[in-house]
């Protein structure tokens, strides 16, 4: 059979940052908070049964999608589901089940996902053989998504436990649930299955057989990537790939198909798993533990030699990723081949081709929307050792030098006695310099400064020395504050920027191992905002007649800054409105806390203790782009200021 694409794809509807887990088991499983758990049974969110018939019939009128799952309606929440358990210790823990009869395997997709300091978040399945977690704060993306699965069986559970200082702060949404039906394809290629391990035919080596002996240092390079779109699911394999400044640019070579096996791809879910292979060349009895990474740009890309390339925005020093090298010399050509690999979405391959490749001088129809690739665009080569399955496409070929030459396409193999007829791969001389545009060719991001370089070797990127501190400044009730003055302060450094028109501001170049503080401050136009309206809303929720209804307005009729709202701030923000005072004596025409902000008691945000203002990093060592902050106009209780005064 013709591979065409080496994917799968699970049909729904629905920044690069490490997907970071800490490792552990959940607190339910220990016995003593077993005991807590025990008198508190979790009725499950039970969602709908997928009808596997109607997904059948779409699949065999859709062919060459080879979805195993499909959609199914999810709306899950801390609020809505699972339920809270205090323990003796004064955290407290959420479990929540997550149910759809039939199930092979759940995939869970968030769009909020919020930590607080402290708190952990696992996820496992029924029989409790496969736990993903602990995942903190470190984990968390600035664009609130997060995806966890495949978690095997028809119910994923989820624990998150909060520490006694950070209760309630913890947000989590699921929006969206795949419903795995199917392990095979109804079409011609088999695909993945629950979660990819152990679905690979047997006659694979595994990467770390003495095939792979010699492949120790390259290995570290290679991930299975699962994608995400508007329509679904899949998987393909790349490899980091250096460039000749030699610099951490976390670039990833995959293959062009991948991304239009389903439309609207979200780069921003894309997931990146390392490490995802066994301990030695046999089967392991349990699935191996991925290094995560989540969110990714596209770079370039050409549908004539199938090259894909991505940048991940961030990639953490202790993964331990080496960045490939490559050749883009067409002669001579290699005298043998090799590509490692993640068929079907399983542990990490090794295959080897002894022969030297050529160039295939015919046209390749690859059919549907993958259109043809033309003459003397593409590798041929049929390994000796080892095979290839959907889901290895996008893997590098390597020649003797371990020099990646191309990626891989697709071919023809016969998954019966494992027999592979021919593979076909983009050949990595023409994507480096042929395309017309800087994103459809390699040239510019593998070569920055124009060397000319005909190769480049491998090497393991340099640690960072400076980073970018990021975010967005916003009124509490949702709108941006423009040109507004952001201070960073530091032991290495102490700066201002400006926020832009949409509230975003920046600080570059930041020195790795910063102790900051940043925060934002405006002080002119006390009046901005404040009426006599204000002083009638006052008025009343002093007088318990009609309270306020966010702790934000209450902390805007704190005009004195006495952390209480009395008479004596109607009297301060009075002479404001008449002129008497320019402006507030014992305060600052706004405040501004973070974002991330919660409330003991949002009745009165000042008991305990009015949280801080600022927003503190210890020992930066990586992008910091959750500098996230609300503004409170000091007057304005009924959110009337303009934001850009």
């Amino acid at each position: 059979m013709r591979y065409r694409f080496t994917l799968l794809v699970v049909l729904t509807a629905f920044s690069l940052h490490a997907q970071i887990s800490d490792g552990g088991l959940p607190p339910g499983f220990s016995p003593e908070i077993q005991t807590v758990i025990n008198s508190k049974p979790v009725d499950p969110v039970v969602l709908p049964k997928l009808d596997v018939a109607r997904a059948w019939k779409e699949d065999s009128e859709t062919p060459g999608q080879n979805r195993f799952a499909a959609p199914i309606a999810a709306d899950v929440s801390m609020e809505n589901a699972g339920a809270w358990t205090d323990l003796p210790d004064g955290s407290r823990l959420w479990r929540c089940a997550i149910q759809s009869e039939g199930a092979l395997g759940l995939v869970l997709l968030f769009n909020d996902f919020y930590l607080p300091s402290g708190a952990q978040l696992f996820v496992y399945s029924a029989d409790k053989k496969w736990v993903r977690g602990a995942y903190t704060e470190r984990s968390m993306s600035p664009s609130g998504n997060f995806l966890l699965g495949v978690v095997p069986g028809a119910t994923a559970w989820l624990e998150c436990r909060e520490p006694a200082g950070v209760r309630g702060q913890s947000h989590l949404h699921i929006n969206r649930v795949d419903y795995a039906y199917d392990r095979n394809a109804m079409v011609e290629a088999q695909v993945a299955g629950v979660t990819g391990f152990g679905e690979a035919e047997p006659c694979h080596l595994n990467v770390n057989c003495t095939q792979g002996a010699n492949w120790q240092t390259e290995k570290r390079g290679i991930m299975r990537i699962l994608m995400v779109f508007s329509n679904g699911l899949g998987w393909c394999s790349g490899t980091t790939i250096a460039n000749t400044s030699n610099t951490p640019e976390p670039y990833v070579l995959s293959a062009n198909h991948c991304q239009i096996i389903g439309t609207n791809p979200d780069f921003s879910m894309w997931r990146f798993d390392f490490g995802y292979e066994s301990a030695d060349c046999n089967a392991p009895a349990s699935e191996p533990v991925e290094k995560s990474v989540l969110g990714c740009q596209r770079i370039a890309s050409k549908l004539e030699t199938d090259f894909l390339l991505l940048k991940m925005t961030s990639l953490p020093t202790n993964y331990n990723v080496y960045f490939n090298g490559w050749s883009r010399n067409a002669n001579p050509v290699a005298t043998t081949t090799t590509f490692i690999h993640h068929p079907v979405g399983d542990i990490k391959k090794i295959s080897v081709d002894l022969q030297s490749p050529v160039i295939f001088s015919q046209t390749i129809n690859w059919g549907n929307q993958f259109g043809i690739s033309p003459v003397n665009t593409h590798w041929l080569v049929i390994p000796d050792q080892g095979y290839f399955e959907p889901g290895s496409s996008g893997s590098p070929l390597f020649d003797q030098n371990k020099r990646i030459i191309g990626e891989l396409h697709g071919g023809n193999a016969t998954p019966a006695n494992c027999t592979v007829q021919s593979t076909y791969w983009g050949r990595f001389d023409l994507a480096f310099s042929q395309g017309t545009t800087t994103d459809t060719r390699l040239k510019e991001w593998l070569d920055p400064t124009n060397t000319g370089a005909m190769t480049q070797n491998g090497y393991i990127p340099p640690a960072p020395t400076t980073f970018t501190v990021s975010g967005n400044v916003q009124t509490h009730w949702g709108l941006p504050m423009p040109n507004l003055t952001v201070v960073m302060i530091g032991n290495t450094v102490s700066t201002t920027t400006q926020t832009d028109a949409a509230g975003n501001y920046s600080f570059s170049n930041v020195p790795s191992g910063s102790n900051l503080s940043i925060l934002p401050v405006r002080d002119t136009l006390d009046n901005n905002g404040v009426t006599s309206f204000d002083l009638v809303l006052m008025s009343k929720h002093i007088i318990g007649l009609e309270s306020f209804d966010s702790p934000w307005k209450i902390i805007a009729a704190d005009a004195n800054a006495s952390n209480s709202v009395t008479t004596f701030d109607v009297v301060e923000i009075r002479k404001v409105i008449l002129g008497l005072n320019p402006g507030f004596p014992a305060n600052t025409s706004w405040r501004f806390f973070p974002a991330t902000t919660t409330f003991v008691n949002p009745n009165n945000p000042f008991s305990p203790a009015l949280p801080v203002g600022s927003i503190s990093i210890l020992n930066l060592q990586a992008n910091f782009t959750t500098g996230n902050f609300y503004g409170v106009k000091i007057g304005d209780t009924n959110n009337t200021a303009n934001p850009g005064e």
